[in-house]
């Protein structure tokens, strides 16, 4: 056990520590070069796990191709929540879920005939792949407008909206790193600006990273939202169905090919994240996410009950042979269709533009903290109260999250990301102003 945990963890560890890495590098080098920059990276982690010829190798290779998912999967969701037009933020936003789906997906089914290290081998080519199409692609034209090279901002956002008037409105609505919001009335106006000078590019900077700015309440609000929502969708236990899948199968004793069924879990991954796209923009964030919450905590109940009857010989388990698969399937569907994205979308919607490259980073941090707390610790506590208690308790951490959605979360569908952060500004000051009220103060 203690070896296959710590082969299983040691990748969302490392992935702590390259998202703690992140804020740094989205500032410092930008949303495209900080992508760029871990791709080859990426890639030869995942050679030196392929050629390994002892554990400490293989450890390493594992902790590498971590730190490098953990600089990519909130820099590309920054990324793409910064480039994207509002109506369609929602489907582009949750494009590296379906990717990540169909990654699985992939590993599934050539893992399934080929020995883990030629997996590992084929999987160093999708990192250089990245590393090609990144190329072309602009800089996100809010980090560019942030760091004061407002000409390349300009050029970036028409390059990907190709509309003055789009353009024009963009570079409006996106804050500057200290807060303030400029109104060019049109592209040419905007290239006429001169650019800001190398001192105060770190003015701004450092004033956006301040102890006073990062505490302020409409910055606080939207981070401590969108660390619980990454959190709980850690908590669902997600990571521990995908790492432990055959496992579980294994251990549940369906007639049910271990392999088959394991394939057949990604493929529906890859549909319901597939279908998302279209009912993100349609339906909203928070629908999604309590739809998704209520159908996990569901399949996660059922499956427990499953295992308890198993584990105990009931007389019943043998009409229940295909309950693991269907619960299995029902959860992924249903993850597919919320916790998979939303929370990554709403990092890159809910946090405050000027302090969004560290926020992110340290939002992942915490995502990707649980997730190495949640695969470490499911022998140990499988072992302790068993495997129907760990899938209730899931279950019951599923239904948390649908009430703590439905009672904090904003809606953010359809809004630009200034309307989001002023939503924030004036829910701050009402709070402010409830406590001055409650003080008896004016």
């Amino acid at each position: 056990h203690s070896a296959v945990s710590w082969v299983s963890a040691v990748p969302p560890l490392g992935a702590f520590c390259g998202s703690l890495m992140t804020g740094p590098f989205l500032q410092r080098f930008g949303r495209k070069k900080t992508l760029m920059l871990a791709a080859p990276i990426f890639s030869v982690a995942w050679i030196i796990i392929g050629t390994a010829v002892n554990t400490p190798m293989l450890i390493i290779g594992r902790l590498v191709t971590g730190v490098c998912a953990g600089i990519v999967t909130p820099s590309a969701q920054v990324y793409v929540s910064e480039c994207a037009h509002p109506e369609i933020r929602g489907v582009l936003g949750s494009l590296p879920a379906l990717f990540m789906a169909m990654g699985v997906l992939i590993s599934y089914v050539i893992g399934t005939w080929l020995p883990w290290d030629y997996l590992a081998l084929v999987s160093a080519l999708f990192p250089a792949s990245m590393l090609v199409f990144l190329f072309p692609l602009p800089e996100s034209p809010s980090w560019l407008k942030s760091v004061g090279r407002k000409d390349e901002a300009a050029k970036s956002s028409q390059w990907l909206h190709h509309d003055d008037k789009v353009v024009a409105v963009e570079l409006a609505t996106i804050p500057v790193s200290n807060g303030d919001v400029e109104t060019p009335t049109s592209i040419a106006e905007v290239e006429k600006k001169p650019e800001t000078t190398m001192n105060s590019k770190k003015d701004v900077v450092k004033g956006a990273y301040s102890a006073d700015a990062l505490l302020r309440r409409p910055v606080v609000i939207p981070f401590y939202l969108v660390v619980c929502i990454l959190i709980f969708q850690q908590v669902s236990g997600i990571d521990t169905i995908l790492f432990y899948t055959v496992s579980i199968f294994q251990a549940s004793g369906s007639p049910v090919n271990d392999y088959l069924a394991t394939i057949l879990v990604g493929l529906v991954q890859v549909i319901a994240t597939f279908m998302s796209l279209f009912v993100i923009d349609r339906y909203g964030r928070k629908p999604l996410l309590v739809f998704s919450g209520v159908f996990m905590a569901i399949s996660m109940a059922a499956l427990g009950y499953y295992f308890y009857a198993h584990d105990r010989d009931l007389p019943i388990v043998k009409s229940l042979g295909l309950l693991p698969v269907i619960s299995l399937m029902v959860f992924i569907a249903a993850f597919a269709l919320g916790y998979c994205n939303v929370p990554f979308l709403l990092m890159g919607e809910l946090l405050p533009v000027a302090q969004r490259s560290i926020l992110s980073s340290i939002a992942s941090a915490f995502n990707l903290g649980a997730m190495f707390v949640v695969i470490k610790s499911y022998h140990d506590i499988k072992d302790w109260i068993g495997s129907e208690g760990v899938f209730w308790g899931y279950a019951v951490l599923c239904v948390t999250s649908c009430v703590f959605v439905i009672t904090l979360l904003p809606e953010t569908k359809g809004k630009s990301l200034e309307d989001i952060e002023r939503y924030f500004e004036r829910k701050a000051e009402k709070i402010l102003e409830k406590k001055r009220m409650n003080m008896g103060m004016p």
